[in-house]
This record gives structure tokens, sequence and C-alpha cells, in this order.
């Protein structure tokens, strides 16, 4: 069985890499947000249905990913405070 220590440091781990997995997903909703700038500058002047359709799911993929960033983000947090409880 593991001591109080490990399963703290285990935890506090968890929480870093919650916290680098976070960044990164944040890091991926700017690079969908630079997609998403490029093709709403190709769509300007055409009403073409696939520039729509790519539009749509590039906006539904950012969506997600702040979803995903906030979900992640809580894990970390809800780990910390287990720390907190374990004193």
């Amino acid at each position: 069985m593991a001591s109080i220590e490990q399963v703290k440091a285990e935890l506090a781990q968890a929480a870093e890499q919650s916290n680098a997995t976070t960044n990164q997903i944040r890091a991926a909703i700017e690079g969908t947000e630079q997609v998403l700038s490029r093709l709403r500058a190709v769509a300007a002047g055409t009403g073409h249905p696939a520039i729509s359709e790519a539009i749509g799911r590039a906006e539904q993929s950012k969506q997600q990913l702040i979803e995903a960033a906030t979900i992640l983000h809580g894990s970390g947090e809800a780990a910390r405070q287990y720390i907190s409880v374990l004193g």
C-alpha cells in the first residue's frame, strides 16, 4: 500500500501534467482560431457550401477544445484539493 506522501506526490504529478496538457489544448485552440480566420478570409465573397461546412466544423472543433481544457483544468484542481485534504 502506498504511503500518504507517495499518493500526494502522484496527485501533484497528475495535477502538473493536467496543467501542461491544458496549455497544449490552449495552443490548439489558438491554432484553430487561425484556421478559422483563414477560412473566413477565403469565404469572403463566396457562399459555397463546402467552405461553410469547413468553417462550421472548425468552430465545432474549437468549442470542443475549449470544453476539454475546462474539464481537464477542473481535474487538476480536484487533485490539488485532495492533496490538501490529505494534509
